[in-house]
């Protein structure tokens, strides 16, 4: 015969074994963690297999991925706080970054870290003539674009002619009129124009090779609007 007390332990009892499962189910595993120390080493030459070891904290089964700046040949999970790993630099001249990113990603969650790839010498030097040549030839850009010469037509009547006399140490491109006066002259990528003069600014838009809405700031002389024309 069940009585009531009996009733009350059996309720407990279910009540216990349905219970059980949902915690349990309800526990996650715990993220990874790198704030141990850093990959060793935390630089890698390029086109070479390196030997990395990353520490860290909930580390077991972890996944790895990187991007294109290097690659995980292979790795061994040592233990739930390290990582022995096998990296190859696979940077190119043309990538101006140089860290790699390393992804560590668990069933608790994914962390981030990342390793230098250094260039080697010969890739280096080809970098770095590379960028020379890239910056002479925006440089060169800046100069043609500014043109050889510009015959300006003041408000009041007057009129100036400024001839090329190339880049001065501020990589602004120099000119020169017929008096020696010297001005610098720059057309930037929307065609938008400022003449410098000592003490005044001119400014206007360059449509073609013509400026009609010129306009000055400060003290210039002639002052007022001014057109010009551009030889390039």
């Amino acid at each position: 015969m069940i009585t009531p007390a009996t009733m009350v332990i059996l309720t407990l009892l279910n009540l216990c074994l349905i219970s059980t499962p949902a915690m349990s189910s309800s526990a996650k595993a715990p993220k990874p963690d790198l704030h141990a120390g850093g990959l060793q080493p935390s630089s890698i030459p390029n086109d070479a297999i390196t030997d990395v070891v990353l520490p860290g904290f909930h580390l077991t089964g972890a996944h790895i991925e990187t991007d294109h700046l290097c690659t995980v040949v292979s790795y061994r999970v040592v233990s739930d706080n390290e990582i022995k790993m096998k990296i190859k630099g696979t940077r190119t001249i043309d990538d101006t970054e140089d860290q790699c990113s390393i992804h560590i990603r668990t069933a608790g969650g994914i962390a981030s870290t990342w390793i230098v790839v250094e260039l080697t010498d010969t890739q280096q030097q080809e970098q770095t003539a590379r960028q020379k040549k890239a910056a002479k030839a925006k440089a060169d850009a800046f100069i043609s674009r500014s043109g050889k010469t510009w015959h300006l037509k003041f408000a009041d009547g007057s009129s100036e002619t400024y001839t090329s006399t190339g880049m001065n140490q501020d990589s602004m491109p120099t000119f020169t009129s017929g008096t020696s006066k010297a001005v610098k002259i720059a057309v930037a990528n929307d065609n938008s124009v400022i003449i410098i003069e000592p003490n005044c600014i001119r400014s206007g838009k360059l449509v073609g090779s013509i400026v009609k809405d010129g306009q000055s700031q400060g003290d210039c002389s002639p002052s007022g609007s001014w057109e010009a024309t551009i030889v390039r």
